[in-house]
């Protein structure tokens, strides 16, 4: 009897040493894998948790210290150095002004933020009128003229002209609606001015198809204007005229006049009269025609 309690208490004792040496080896196997899943991690973990004491290259950059209005000469311009990442600079930014002393701002400039070509200028609008004058898209080209081409001076700054080409045979328009932005580089308008100077030559502001029109046109023969109204919108009825058709052409048709009337509005008074089926202005009253006023509220 007493051997047999020795023997079952020897195989329990086995038991528990066995189970013992399993749960060791269980841990062991345990901690070999935690600590090999932190020294193991994919690329973009490791990314996501780089160090914060490492960072990127930086450059500096000079920026306002405080906002800049348009028309500022850089050289007046009070900046400060600031640091910043490479990968955070904006493309093109400019990181020294030493080349831009002489420029202006064109826009407004917020303080601290990098600074772009785009911002100045090296040509002061507030010192070349004409520049302020020319819409985007649009361009200012110089044609040389005298009393006749220039209808004796009074297509100066801010008149509407037609461009014609006149050759040996024809005349044909090249160019309609255009604006005279400059007369003898001046860009002040003909006002009350009895005998205007006739420039010798006119800037006119084209579009950038009718700049190589006209340049194309001017070794070819004369340029000459046909001064238009500012109201008049309308197109010609022909463009071209050849010498061929000066034997053919039927004379022209003389104007018939079968109405006439005066609006008077406040201190002005308006003559018109019915030609041709139209009203058109005109400065005196036809003959055979009774002056008859109308008031205009």
């Amino acid at each position: 009897m007493v051997a047999r309690i020795a023997n079952q208490r020897r195989r329990r004792s086995q038991s528990l040493a066995g189970l013992s040496q399993t749960g060791i080896t269980f841990l062991a196997l345990l901690a070999i894998v935690v600590i090999g899943a932190r020294v193991y991690r994919p690329d973009s973990e490791k990314t996501t948790e780089r160090p914060s004491n490492i960072s990127a290259d930086t450059v500096e950059i000079p920026v306002p210290d405080t906002p800049i209005q348009v028309g500022t000469r850089v050289r007046d311009i009070h900046t400060r150095i600031i640091k910043i990442s490479e990968h955070q600079l904006p493309a093109g930014s400019i990181r020294s002004l030493e080349s831009y002393q002489n420029a202006v701002t064109v826009v407004p400039l917020p303080a601290g933020l990098p600074l772009m070509p785009a911002n100045f200028s090296f040509v002061d609008e507030a010192s070349n009128p004409v520049i302020g004058k020319i819409p985007p898209g649009f361009r200012a080209m110089t044609v040389k003229v005298d009393a006749t081409s220039s209808v004796e001076g009074w297509a100066g700054s801010g008149s509407i002209v037609d461009v014609l080409l006149v050759q040996k045979d024809r005349t044909t328009v090249i160019a309609e609606k255009v604006r005279v932005i400059s007369a003898e580089r001046s860009t002040s308008p003909i006002e009350g001015i009895s005998a205007p100077v006739v420039p010798s030559t006119v800037t006119l502001l084209v579009t950038q198809e009718q700049c190589l029109v006209i340049n194309t046109a001017i070794p070819l023969g004369r340029i000459a204007f046909a001064l238009r109204s500012t109201h008049d919108e309308e197109s010609w009825e022909s463009p071209s005229f050849t010498a061929d058709q000066l034997s053919s052409a039927p004379p022209p048709a003389s104007a018939q006049i079968t109405g006439f009337i005066s609006v008077k509005d406040g201190e002005k008074e308006h003559k018109f009269s019915l030609t041709n089926g139209k009203w058109i202005p005109t400065e005196v009253v036809p003959t055979g025609f009774l002056s008859s006023r109308t008031n205009r509220d």
